[in-house]
């Protein structure tokens, strides 16, 4: 069931971000919402100027803002082996990365500025140059290892899979030895640094990316 206020949140954060993008619109279809239409943007990296546009399809959760929503080309311009996830929802980062990106800035305005304009621009400028304009981290399990290896300044893969499986399972024991093999227990070591991620992300998003990480690609 919708919180409370969730049809106020809704309406006056798409007003914001339609002042800015006038060519989206947004339905009401079976208690959800929707916005769909075309995103233009201009952006600059590494004096690569991009001014693109897109048909998009977005798909805004029940439980927003406590979830992200869920994003979809409907041009067909951006193929499907390019970050895209296998029900055809753009991959606009790892779940926990995006969602330190948007919990910055909950708010749908803050969502497109944050995550999908980089993830659009980023697809035109590897199409104009030929390589990614900040990077990118490996595909399927990989990848989301990578993210936790910077997460927690490691270069220990079976330390960060085990760092994610302690934020997946949802519990944290605080006298157990650290993953990163410096004998230490958690809480004088990493501790502090998971307990801050439980405390600021969903645990669905952690449970997301154990299962992801399953799958090294």
């Amino acid at each position: 069931m919708a919180s409370v206020g969730y049809d106020d949140i809704i309406q006056k954060q798409f007003q914001e971000l339609r002042e800015k993008y006038t060519g989206l619109s947004l339905k009401h279809i079976d208690d959800s919402y929707y916005i769909f239409g075309f995103l233009g943007f201009s952006s600059e990296f590494e004096k690569v100027r991009i001014k693109d546009g897109f048909e998009l399809f977005i798909a805004i959760p029940s439980n927003y803002p406590d979830l992200m929503p869920l994003v979809k080309e409907m041009g067909g311009r951006i193929p499907s082996d390019f970050h895209h996830y296998t029900n055809d929802t753009l991959c606009l980062g790892t779940p926990v990365d995006s969602w330190i990106k948007f919990s910055k800035c909950k708010t749908l305005i803050g969502f497109v500025e944050l995550l999908v304009i980089p993830f659009l621009f980023s697809f035109c400028f590897n199409k104009k140059t030929g390589h990614m304009p900040f990077g990118q981290r490996s595909h399927y399990g990989r990848g989301v290892i990578e993210f936790y290896c910077e997460f927690f300044n490691t270069n220990d893969f079976t330390a960060a899979q085990k760092f994610l499986k302690i934020l997946a399972s949802g519990e944290y024991s605080r006298d157990k030895i650290c993953p990163c093999n410096s004998g230490k227990r958690l809480k004088k070591c990493h501790g502090p640094k998971i307990l801050e991620a439980m405390r600021t992300v969903p645990l669905i998003y952690f449970q997301s990316e154990y299962k992801q990480s399953q799958f090294q690609g």
